[in-house]
């Protein structure tokens, strides 16, 4: 059911999905190979068409599906960094599982801040994913199933960078718990 409502929102064939097409997507590779090479994963991105805007994370094929031209304009709005939060958030997805709704956006935010520490990026890096998940993608108010509020984001993202201390498997669990609050 996920997938054939993600590939009638998208607009993408089954082939595209099941990943018989996947236009790269070239400004991001540098962030590919890395979140790849950190979660000992093979996970391919993909172009989504101009103007989709956003950022999905397809568990079903393994493949993270983003608009180019949207990631572009957020690394000229906030920062290149930005850019690589974003991407970490959807990597983190695949890492989690089937889970879903609220407390999973939430660890992933969390898991995308392990990401930004885990490569030595700098804290202007967690500044620039937090003020565009302020920003551009948090809820106004709490929900079961939203992307969590500006201040559960913010929290959630720095929990994960300055609390990263190069902990693996269960024990990033416990720094970055499936929690919705």
């Amino acid at each position: 059911m996920k997938a054939i409502l993600l590939t009638g929102l998208l607009g993408l064939t089954h082939a595209t999905t099941a990943g018989a097409t996947c236009v790269p997507v070239p400004h991001a590779a540098e962030e590919q190979a890395a979140l790849n090479a950190f979660w000992s994963m093979d996970i391919r991105l993909c172009r989504l068409p101009n103007g989709a805007n956003n950022a999905i994370a397809d568990r079903l094929y393994g493949v993270i599906y983003v608009d180019q031209d949207w990631l572009d304009w957020i690394a000229m709005r906030y920062g290149s960094f930005a850019v690589t939060g974003i991407l970490a958030h959807e990597w983190a997805h695949l890492a989690q599982g089937p889970v879903g709704g609220t407390a999973s956006e939430l660890q992933a935010d969390c898991l995308a801040g392990v990401f930004l520490r885990a490569m030595g990026l700098p804290e202007v890096a967690v500044e620039q994913f937090a003020l565009v998940s302020w920003v551009e993608a948090s809820d106004a108010e709490w929900s079961i199933d939203g992307h969590g509020t500006r201040e559960l984001r913010v929290a959630a993202i720095t929990r994960g960078y300055f609390g990263y201390t190069g902990q693996q498997g269960l024990d990033l669990v416990t720094l970055c718990p499936l929690s919705a609050r």
